[in-house]
C-alpha cells in the first residue's frame, strides 16, 4: 500500500556506500573491505547489481527497515530505494524522529554515514487550513531521482502527489545538449541529427511520464533553438533563417516530446 506520509526524507550515502552499493569486488568475487579503502569496482564503473551490490543493499536498507523498524513504529511507513539513494515515508512525525535518530548509527556499523547535505526531514502534506488550534500549512515539495514531487488536483478533483523534472535536471540536460550541438556544429547533418534524436529519445524515456508533459514541451522548445544557434555559427557567414530551418526540420525532424510511462489517477 502506497502512503504519502506525513513526514518525508531522503538519504544518500557517503563514497564509502557508493563503493559498496556499486558491487566493489575482486576478480574472484570476494568483496573488498570498505573499512580499508582498497580498489573497488566503482573505479573500474562496475555496474550495479553484483552479488555483493544485492547483499549489502538489502541487508543495509531494506531487510532492517522491514523486520526491525515498521514493527516498532506507530503507523504505517513505506520505504523507497534506488542503489544509495532511498526515501522513507511514515504516517506520523515521532515515527520519523525516532528511526532518523537511529539510521546513522545503524551506517556506522557498515563503516557508513549518511550524506549530511542531502538528508533531511520534510513535512511532506498538502494545503491544510487551521484545525483545533493548528496553524495552517502549505503544500511541500522534494526532489528524489531526478524528480520534484509536489501536490496537485487529478481530474476528478482528488488531490494527489505529482512528478515533474526538476529544475536542475533540465537545466543540466540543456546544457549537455547545448555542449553537443557546439561540439557537432561542424558534421554533416546526417550525422548530427541521429546524435541530437538520441540524447531527447533517452530524456523521454527516463522522464516521459504522466502529467510532466509540460518540461518535456520546454526541452523540446529550448532543444530547437539550440541547434539553430549552433548551426548558424558553422561559418563567419553561415546565417541560418528561420524560415529555412523550418525546412531543414521537415526532412530532420527532432522528436517530439511524448509520454512513455502512464499511469491513472482517480
Amino acid at each position: 500500500m502506497l502512503i504519502f506520509a506525513n513526514a518525508v526524507w531522503g538519504a544518500r550515502c557517503g563514497e564509502s556506500a557508493r563503493r559498496v552499493l556499486h558491487g566493489g569486488t575482486r576478480s574472484r568475487g570476494h568483496a573488498y573491505s570498505v573499512r580499508r579503502r582498497r580498489e573497488s569496482a566503482w573505479t573500474r564503473q562496475a555496474p550495479h547489481g553484483l552479488p555483493s551490490s544485492r547483499l549489502v543493499s538489502t541487508i543495509l536498507i531494506d531487510e532492517w527497515f522491514s523486520r526491525q523498524v515498521q514493527p516498532c513504529l506507530r503507523g504505517p511507513s513505506t520505504l523507497v530505494r534506488f542503489c544509495d539513494d532511498f526515501v522513507m515515508l511514515f504516517a506520523h512525525e515521532d515515527d520519523a524522529q525516532r528511526v532518523l535518530a537511529v539510521l546513522g548509527k545503524r551506517l556506522g556499523k557498515f563503516g557508513l554515514e549518511l550524506h549530511p547535505e542531502k538528508t533531511r526531514l520534510v513535512d511532506f502534506r498538502p494545503k491544510r487550513g487551521p484545525h483545533n488550534g493548528e496553524e495552517a500549512t502549505l503544500p511541500t515539495t522534494f526532489n528524489f531521482l531526478g524528480f520534484s514531487h509536489v501536490w496537485g488536483t487529478s481530474l476528478k478533483g482528488n488531490t494527489v502527489v505529482r512528478q515533474f523534472t526538476a529544475k536542475d535536471r533540465l537545466a543540466r540536460s540543456l546544457k549537455a545538449i547545448n555542449q553537443q550541438c557546439r561540439k557537432m556544429r561542424h558534421w554533416p547533418l546526417e550525422v548530427q541529427h541521429p546524435r541530437l534524436c538520441q540524447m531527447l529519445s533517452g530524456h523521454y524515456g527516463y522522464f516521459g511520464i504522466s502529467g510532466n508533459s509540460r518540461r518535456l514541451a520546454a526541452l523540446h522548445y529550448r532543444v530547437r533553438r539550440l541547434w539553430r544557434k549552433w548551426l548558424s555559427r558553422r561559418s563567419w557567414r553561415s546565417n541560418l533563417t528561420w524560415r529555412w530551418y523550418e525546412r531543414l526540420l521537415e526532412r530532420f525532424a527532432i522528436p517530439s516530446p511524448r509520454i512513455i510511462h502512464r499511469y491513472t489517477v482517480s
